[in-house]
């Protein structure tokens, strides 16, 4: 049975995660200053070992979502197409956000990432989850429980 440990996210575990032979988002997430980082990250192992990890952000305030939004995932003239992202977050309380979520390679397809939203969702009952999805991983979000918000990737729980 997996378990989810919180980790502190420091240089210690940014030099873990530049180690790691797969996992999407850790060479960026390696790189990344301090300042940068929310203060855990939450490990998912398996018989002690690293099966994945996620980033997590609680916000009190749909304006600090926005905020980061637009620093780290929008170009500044295509902030028009994000009309929906706006709308949907901008006056909405306790929210969390899911930077990362990556299952390494040799445990991929085992129910770990669904073994940590289930977990995330405990965690958080009453707040609105949310994820900038890539492509191919709309499925997953999807049979979560996830809903697009409107025609952006965006997508959010609850």
């Amino acid at each position: 049975m997996p378990v989810i440990a919180a980790k502190p996210f420091n240089e210690d575990m940014q030099t873990l995660l530049s180690e790691l032979k797969s996992g999407y988002h850790a060479g960026e997430l390696s790189r990344k200053d301090q300042s940068e980082l929310p203060e855990e990250i939450y490990i998912i192992e398996a018989d002690s070992e690293i099966a994945g990890y996620g980033v997590v952000w609680e916000y009190n305030h749909g304006k600090q979502l926005i905020q980061k939004a637009e620093k780290d995932y929008f170009h500044e003239d295509e902030r028009y197409l994000e009309k929906d992202f706006y709308t949907e977050f901008n006056n909405k309380t306790d929210l969390v956000f899911i930077e990362a979520l990556d299952v390494l390679k040799d445990f991929e397809g085992k129910g770990y990432a669904a073994f940590f939203i289930n977990w995330l969702k405990g965690k958080y009952p009453n707040k609105k989850i949310c994820v900038y999805s890539l492509d191919k991983s709309r499925n997953f979000w999807f049979k979560q429980g996830f809903e697009a918000v409107g025609n952006t990737v965006w997508m959010s729980y609850n």
